[in-house]
């Protein structure tokens, strides 16, 4: 069930999940007010054994009211921030893996999906890497509880929480879209399609009920310069950006 949408600029929304609760999947939907694109995303975590999987995915083409193609750098997946926590510590993870397909994009042909050797490492480490950056140490405090790690493509080193580095990551490079480009903004873009599956290992001692029932997924360049209203008549302003209205989404 939807219950709100709105945001503005790169919207970071909040999900919240019922106390006690195992589960963690975290969907979002709503509607970007400047261009009225309808977007969806998912995150899916999950720990087995000394290994955390996160698979984070733009589902935007099965948006409830119908398919909604990428058209905009603000309708890109481009951060995300969650907590494992255990209740008196968090793992010490190690960044191992993040896999994706990545296309070229084109406005005016189908993108090409084939000419970048990235699937295999879509990890950020170095300056001009431009793909995924992992980084922990975050102290965001939304909701009941705090935010300590997060993965984003977005750098923006003049505004925190988000912290990722603007010579390591890229502006909107290996965001995740979904559909088939069609508009200039988006053309002749590395873009990663449909979702990407990061792994780290550390976890060992920690299970799924150590995930914390809240995230924060960031859109766009520069994710950390609006705000969100976590519940109706709520604000909050991060960064130094644009207030923006939010709502947010919860599933069991």
């Amino acid at each position: 069930m939807r219950i709100g949408r709105r945001f503005l600029g790169g919207l970071l929304g909040l999900w919240l999940l019922p106390a006690g609760s195992q589960a963690v999947n975290f969907t979002f939907e709503s509607t970007t007010p400047d261009t009225a694109v309808d977007v969806k995303f998912t995150a899916d975590l999950s720990i087995s054994g000394d290994t955390l999987t996160l698979v984070l995915t733009n589902d935007s083409l099965n948006h409830g009211n119908g398919a909604s193609p990428s058209l905009n750098p603000n309708d890109l997946l481009t951060s995300f921030y969650f907590d494992v926590f255990n209740g008196s510590s968090r793992p010490t993870l190690t960044y191992t893996g993040a896999v994706g397909d990545v296309c070229l994009t084109s406005s005016g042909v189908a993108d090409n999906c084939g000419v970048v050797d990235k699937e295999a490492d879509l990890r950020a480490f170095l300056a001009g890497d431009n793909t995924w950056q992992f980084k922990s140490g975050f102290a965001l405090a939304l909701g009941s509880e705090t935010l300590t790690f997060g993965v984003g493509t977005a750098g923006n080193n003049s505004l925190t929480p988000n912290g990722f580095n603007g010579n390591i990551v890229d502006g909107m490079d290996y965001g995740l879209y979904a559909g088939d480009v069609t508009t200039a903004n988006l053309n002749n873009r590395l873009l990663t399609i449909g979702s990407i599956t990061f792994t780290w290992s550390g976890a060992s001692g920690f299970t799924d009920a150590d995930i914390s029932g809240e995230a924060l997924f960031g859109l766009g360049t520069q994710p950390d310069s609006t705000g969100f209203v976590p519940e109706p008549g709520t604000g909050l302003l991060l960064g130094a950006g644009l207030v923006g209205l939010g709502w947010y989404r919860r599933r069991s």
